[in-house]
């Protein structure tokens, strides 16, 4: 399909518009607040987790923006003086080098803090090990499989892992955590690359190593290594299931079908949240087959055909790998994996209030399936009894109960910048001496450090990915934005769904690539413009077209409505969210002031 033909620029243009408005509530959210997992105390002195929201300093946060700016601007003309003298380096040695780094880097981790499980990944593990020694309780009534039997596939895995590792060892499979976090790096950075030449035009190398250089500084997701709950091993399957669609849209060879198909598979038996991943891909396949009809040529019948037949193939390579899995579990086990937990209780949870913040686990699923004697029907009879009183209740009163929940369960899950990766390691067992710099990190005062740079970062990368797409708005080319596509399924999932960061980590992670291109596209634009001055002379610099104007008088509409939204109680409300009162110490406890200060 032709780039300028209005059908591909009416959805090129929805699909930019939809991406903005919601990377733009996070980029408000990230400049007006900031969000982390603090300690309630209670009226008998006793302490719980919940996440509070702290004022922010929108001034702060443009001054770095600013800082940033005159930093990439002065770096690509040293960048450029440097390559004239020095000859460029190979990029698979940069790229290689990049992800031993990453591999080394992350097995020192694991070994210099040789972290037990704790919480859920301590339960899906310790079931993994009670396998091996022929204990398989957990499938009685009320165990953890009677109710999850969907976490059966990451058991099985490290069951499987056991056997490599031996039983009751976690840190060789936290080792393989590591080479799965290596792989998602080295998978978004060859994504970053092949997506931007699918419209035909060449990125540049080096800003494949800028994508590598800024997922290495956004360090949330590497703390996650030592977090045996199949994150890392799901998303890097699904990231290949993504690489290998992207390399058959541009080569046709259908031996990347076969590779995507066993990749989407084998990522849903670890987390079936992957499935995000297949929709996002299918949607993308579907918009190829269009492409292919319009273009009458004399191949397009077959391609448009296998395109929809690829989506074929992962929904069967899903069920097959799914289906496979759960049969070796019940072999394995001699028990059979039920029905479980009804998937909607989860979203029923997602839409209420819980202790540790909107939407986030509250207990209500285990009740609900207890309470109706673990019947299905009923179960989902209730939930959908539940569902409808929330749904009334919030648009019965929108400014009140609706849009304030939402957006306080948008805060809770998006606008922490560690993305509760500390909160994920600090207070667990280590069988290793770690070093005091490693625990001061983790728990200490370099915590709060790492806390307020990552936030920086995270409304840079917001920042970037809104200038990419307002930049490169025009461009008809949707593949590009296969990433930021798997982003809005995670988001628009989660918004429902049982909240929390350690779930919408990964989605994040697809944004730096935007980021960084967006920076790219700052950099040439503001070098433009700059040009373009220097050349026009007299009254011709005031001028402007009739699209620039436009353009202009829309843009300042925008700032005058976000001004007066911006001195209303709904937006202290949504998106200015501060519990630093009425008792509540939140900033000390962030900033480990007064008497939260840990002392190292």
């Amino acid at each position: 399909m032709d780039q300028k033909h209005w059908f591909n620029r009416i959805v090129n243009g929805t699909l930019r518009l939809l991406l903005a408005g919601v990377v733009f509530l996070l980029l408000l959210h990230s400049v007006f607040s900031t969000s982390f997992v603090g300690r309630l105390v209670l009226e008998d002195g006793s302490e719980r987790e919940r996440t509070f929201n702290i004022a922010d300093s929108p001034l702060r946060h443009f001054i770095v923006f600013l800082v940033l700016t005159a930093a990439l601007l002065a770096g690509k003309r040293i960048a450029k003086m440097l390559r004239k003298r020095f000859p460029a380096r190979r990029r698979d040695m940069v790229f290689w080098g990049l992800t031993l780094f990453t591999a080394a880097a992350g097995c020192a981790y694991v070994l210099m803090t040789k972290l037990h499980p704790s919480s859920d990944p301590a339960k899906v593990f310790a079931i993994a090990m009670q396998w091996r020694q022929g204990d398989f309780s957990a499938f009685d009534v009320e165990g953890y499989l009677f109710r999850y039997p969907f976490q059966s596939g990451i058991i099985l895995f490290y069951y499987l892992l056991s056997f490599l590792f031996g039983v009751d060892n976690f840190v060789g499979p936290q080792l393989v955590n590591v080479i799965c976090l290596a792989a998602i790096y080295g998978l978004l950075v060859k994504q970053f690359g092949l997506f931007s030449s699918l419209g035909g035009k060449e990125e540049k190398e080096r800003l494949q190593t800028a994508v590598y250089l800024g997922v290495l500084l956004w360090v949330p997701l590497s703390f996650y290594v030592t977090y045996l709950y199949g994150i890392l091993p799901g998303m890097a399957l699904s990231l290949g299931a993504v690489y290998f669609a992207g390399r058959y849209l541009l080569t046709r060879r259908y031996r990347y079908i076969a590779a995507a198909s066993l990749c989407m598979g084998l990522a849903t038996v670890i987390k079936m949240n992957c499935l995000i991943y297949l929709i996002a891909i299918a949607c993308f396949l579907v918009w190829d087959a269009l492409e292919q009809l319009c273009r009458r040529k004399k191949d397009a019948g077959r391609k448009w055909a296998v395109s929809l037949l690829f989506i074929a193939c992962m929904v069967v390579g899903v069920a097959l790998c799914t289906s496979l899995s759960n049969r070796l579990v019940e072999r394995i086990c001699g028990r059979e994996l039920g029905e479980g937990e009804v998937m909607l209780s989860w979203v029923v949870m997602g839409m209420q209030e819980a202790p540790l913040g909107p939407g986030g686990y509250n207990g209500y699923n285990s009740e609900v399936f207890t309470e109706n004697n673990y019947d299905t029907e009923k179960i989902t009879e209730a939930c959908l009894e539940d569902l409808g009183k929330i749904v009334t209740r919030m648009s019965a009163n929108p400014l009140d109960e609706g849009l304030p929940f939402l957006a306080r369960k948008t805060a809770f899950q998006w606008n922490d910048p560690t993305f509760i990766c500390l909160d994920r390691t600090r207070g667990r067992k280590g069988d290793a001496d770690m070093p005091l710099w490693l625990k001061s990190l983790i728990e200490g005062r370099s915590g709060v450090k790492l806390s307020v740079f990552l936030n920086y970062m995270q409304t840079l990368i917001l920042l970037g990915v809104l200038l990419f797409l307002l930049l490169r708005w025009r461009s008809g080319n949707l593949y590009e934005l296969m990433g930021a596509v798997i982003f809005l399924g995670g988001w628009l999932f989660h918004l429902f769904w049982e909240s929390s960061a350690s779930y919408t980590i990964p989605y994040f992670l697809i944004l730096i690539p935007y980021g960084v291109w967006g920076m790219a596209e700052w950099t040439v634009f503001l070098e433009k413009m700059a040009k373009r001055l220097r050349e026009q002379t007299g009254p011709e610099k005031l001028s402007l077209g009739r699209r620039q104007l436009v353009t202009a008088v829309l843009a300042a509409v925008f700032i005058l409505l976000l001004a007066a939204f911006i001195r209303t109680n709904l937006f202290d409300r949504t998106i200015a969210l501060n519990d630093d009162y009425n008792g509540i110490d939140a900033s000390a406890q962030f900033y480990q002031t007064g008497q939260w200060d840990r002392g190292y």
